[in-house]
């Protein structure tokens, strides 16, 4: 799943997430903590006057940048730009989330075929989104959810989902097997899921409300309950809180990304034990649906070109309204894939009429706000 499978939902396309990126550092790069030395600043403000350049591009410069530098006080300088536009995504992607709450709520019953697709065996979710949207899917359709995680544990007044360092070097994660569910992999981290302490453990916090969207305001609750800014204290990409002995504890944000995911050339909070999952799990799958995806990420696309080239009876179904021809890399293995020119809702929606109908309106009209959004935001 990318970026094109929330996209119904109201969340953002790269284009769209550029714009509010580049927006918001423009309106606070003189801001005390985005303040940079002249010769970070003589690379950035380039970047980011460059209308061809999405963030994640930005974001991959700047890796670059860190890998070339041989001056120590000038790497730290950037490793911090790094966390601090990172940190920025994370804000910005929760910022829709929240805005957005009453829209996808009303929304999230055109998801209601993918039921059908968990209901006696578990399907495999490969997701490259930072979003919530299956954490949505989930409680509002009562699907249960695993992603690796072993135990649970509190803190602040939360409930999270722990995975241990011990339980990853053992190789033991909880998912389904010969039941209904969902398994969901979160390839790039998410709003949701953080590294807590020195041992590196993941956490993944719980949606205990009654509704869907509870998880939203959990996330942004937790983000504003950050202890250090008790102390007028910012701790750039973590969230801050008293453990029982009154220590101060910090969960780090885990969005990944840039162009070099997984890189062993770039240092990341997130750890490749989710990649190796993939990596694994995908081998198990015969018939694997690409929903809303760009194919633009290389360490994706290499596994999924070994996956198809393993076997001829493996199947790749991509659905994309707009794609109109098989990715390069996968041409010559055109036989075993299909492309459908559907929206993510309209996919599951094709077989009943009226949800059909509403899906394609529901679908104009966001293409209609997104291309106005795009025309009235134009950076110069």
């Amino acid at each position: 799943m990318g970026a094109g499978a929330s996209y119904e939902l109201g969340l953002p396309l790269v284009d769209e997430l550029t714009i509010e990126f580049k927006k918001a550092l423009f309106r606070n790069r003189k801001e005390r903590y985005y303040n940079v030395p002249n010769e970070i600043e003589s690379v950035i403000i380039p970047l980011l006057n460059n209308n061809k350049l999405t963030y994640e591009d930005i974001i991959g410069r700047i890796e670059i940048e860190i890998r070339r530098c041989h001056n120590n006080v000038l790497y730290q300088k950037w490793y911090g730009i790094l966390g601090r536009y990172l940190e920025a995504i994370f804000y910005l992607l929760l910022e829709r989330h929240y805005n957005n709450k009453i829209y996808i709520n009303a929304h999230l019953h055109f998801l209601e075929p993918l039921i059908n697709y968990c209901d006696k065996y578990p399907l495999w979710i490969f997701s490259l989104n930072h979003d919530l949207l299956i954490e949505l899917i989930g409680k509002y359709f009562n699907i249960p959810i695993k992603s690796g995680f072993y135990e649970t544990i509190s803190i602040a007044g939360y409930t999270f989902e722990k995975l241990s360092r011990e339980n990853m070097e053992k190789n033991k994660f909880s998912f389904f097997h010969n039941e209904g569910g969902i398994n969901l992999v979160k390839l790039h981290g998410a709003l949701d899921v953080f590294v807590q302490g020195d041992e590196k453990n993941y956490l993944k916090i719980i949606n205990e409300g009654s509704n869907a969207i509870g998880i939203i305001d959990n996330v942004k609750n937790l983000l504003e309950s950050d202890a250090s800014s008790e102390d007028g204290v910012r701790c750039t990409n973590e969230i801050t809180y008293y453990d029982d002995n009154h220590i101060l504890q910090f969960l780090r944000m885990t969005i990944m990304s840039g162009k070099h995911k997984y890189s062993s050339h770039v240092s990341h909070v997130m750890d490749d034990w989710f990649f190796k999952i993939y990596k694994g799990h995908i081998n198990y799958v015969k018939k694997l649906f690409s929903i809303g995806y760009s194919f633009q990420d290389l360490h994706v696309n290499g596994v999924l070109y070994d996956w198809l080239s393993f076997s001829g009876e493996r199947k790749l179904v991509i659905v994309n309204p707009y794609l109109k021809s098989i990715p390069n890399f996968l041409r010559h293995l055109e036989g075993q894939i299909k492309i459908l020119n559907l929206t993510f809702f309209e996919f599951l929606n094709q077989d009943i009429l009226n949800k059909l109908r509403w899906a394609k309106i529901n679908n104009y009209l966001r293409n209609y706000n997104r291309n106005k959004f795009l025309r009235s935001n134009i950076l110069r």
